[in-house]
């Protein structure tokens, strides 16, 4: 049963707000190599701790070809903000939804099942949540950052895994709980006593009554996992790791927080840019997941009655 309020949604400007901050971002990682002047990984000591390029100091002035200036390393600030940009993408497509299936199926497995197996997936998300987030994140990223080769591909990988086994516990034990009030309506009674199997109940009557809540869920926990990677970055456990040719770091927001901590009184935007991109996602998924949560449960309520 879908109740996704469009006509009221088109009339929202909080939603048009969000899809302009969804679709601003989005373009900008496609086009990220184009948009990008330098490569991001790209060391060069002589063009180290450069300005803004509006910058008029007379001792290191600003340069065009590095309109944001760059870092310690000579890198540039702005082709490490785009790329950075391309990371959070990839982590809302992928680290989000993963995350919303593991806690989907353990939910519906915890609360359709229930007996033993209910019990051992309780324990496992009171267990998982008892730790703060962001030390269970540095603790697996630690340990898969060592298990990989090091490249985008698998630096993408351990931020995903990581986020994911983070993330999951909150939809488990809300998912669980529907599931428990659901199986007891009578539809769901009904497809019982006519022979319908487990796999028939949960995938055509449990869980199309779920979809709202999943997605309510994956949009309010969007702004949590690009605070938890800048987090993560800022306190310096990113993707990174010493191989024989140097140094692999996968570029993200979080590592400019990190690198940016030693310019701030030299080149504050290295930090006021990235900080003021998560602000501005943070806030429009916030206002479109309240404005879903409560438009859906509205018509869900006027459905019930």
């Amino acid at each position: 049963m879908a109740f996704f309020p469009w006509q009221k949604a088109l009339c929202s400007k909080t939603v048009w707000f969000s899809l302009l901050v969804m679709l601003t971002l989005s373009l900008t990682a496609v086009l990220t190599p184009w948009l990008a002047p330098h490569d991001p990984y790209k060391m060069d000591v002589s063009q180290s701790d450069l300005p803004p390029m509006w910058s008029n100091n007379p001792f290191n002035p600003g340069r065009p070809d590095f309109p944001l200036g760059s870092d310690r390393a000579g890198r540039d600030i702005l082709s490490r903000f785009l790329y950075g940009t391309r990371t959070a993408v990839v982590l809302l497509l992928i680290a989000v939804p993963l995350a919303a299936l593991i806690g989907t199926l353990v939910g519906v497995c915890a609360g359709y099942v229930g007996g033993k197996i209910e019990l051992v997936l309780m324990r496992l998300t009171d267990v998982i949540n008892s730790l703060p987030a962001i030390m269970f994140l540095v603790i697996v990223v630690l340990i898969l950052r060592e298990l990989f080769d090091p490249s985008w591909l698998t630096g993408m990988i351990t931020l995903v895994i990581g986020f994911a086994a983070v993330a999951w516990v909150g939809l488990a034990r809300l998912i669980r709980s529907s599931v428990l009030k659901l199986k007891g309506q009578s539809f769901v009674e009904a497809a019982r006593s006519l022979g319908a199997s487990p796999w028939h109940i949960i995938t055509k009557h449990l869980l199309p009554n779920m979809m709202q809540l999943i997605l309510v869920w994956m949009i309010i926990n969007i702004p949590a996992v690009i605070l938890l990677e800048a987090v993560l970055g800022y306190i310096g456990v990113d993707v990174t790791k010493y191989v024989e040719s140097g140094e692999f770091s996968i570029v993200s927001w979080g590592g400019l927080f990190f690198s940016g901590r030693s310019a701030l009184r030299t080149n504050p935007f290295i930090l006021i840019i990235p900080s003021f991109c998560i602000l501005l996602i943070s806030m429009s998924f916030i206002l479109l997941g309240d404005f879903l949560s409560e438009t859906t449960g509205e018509q869900m309520d006027n459905w019930m009655q």
